[in-house]
């Protein structure tokens, strides 16, 4: 079967008190057999309050991950590196995630994921306790024909 998985950044958000300045990357390996296919996502600094669920920044375009024949779908990793920016010190957060996208039925068709990475990210250094939850969503298509 002739299949396609894209990925694609739905939304973002942070709760937490270390500051509004964010960047973050989103890298993904689609692992059939072996390593079959990858991508990144890179989203540059801009400014998110604390509290809102906003599209991604910039609208970064949907990204293919692997595009050819497959026969048993996928086991999907994700990682997110966010980064809340300081004058000085970055403060930064890492998480990863694994999930299993099956191929759609027989005859075509198309299997979509979303989910959610969460990284929490404590202020460097850690004289006075503040930290945020960084959540990136995201949705995984595996289209086929």
């Amino acid at each position: 079967m002739n299949c396609t998985l894209t990925l694609a950044l739905i939304s973002e958000t942070q709760e937490g008190n270390i500051g509004e300045d964010w960047k973050y990357h989103l890298s993904v390996k689609a692992f059939e057999d072996d390593l079959d296919g990858e991508a990144s996502i890179s989203v540059p600094k801009h400014t998110l309050p604390s509290g809102e669920i906003r599209e991604p920044f910039g609208s970064p375009a949907p990204v293919t991950v692997f595009s050819g024949e497959c026969k048993s779908g996928f086991l999907v990793r994700m990682k997110l590196t966010a980064t809340e920016v300081d004058m000085f010190i970055n403060d930064v957060g890492k998480v990863e995630k694994e999930l299993r996208i099956d191929l759609p039925a027989p005859g075509g068709g198309k299997v979509t994921k979303e989910v959610d990475l969460a990284a929490g990210v404590r202020e460097s250094p850690g004289i006075i306790p503040k930290s945020a939850v960084f959540t990136v969503r995201v949705r995984l298509t595996l289209a086929c024909a």
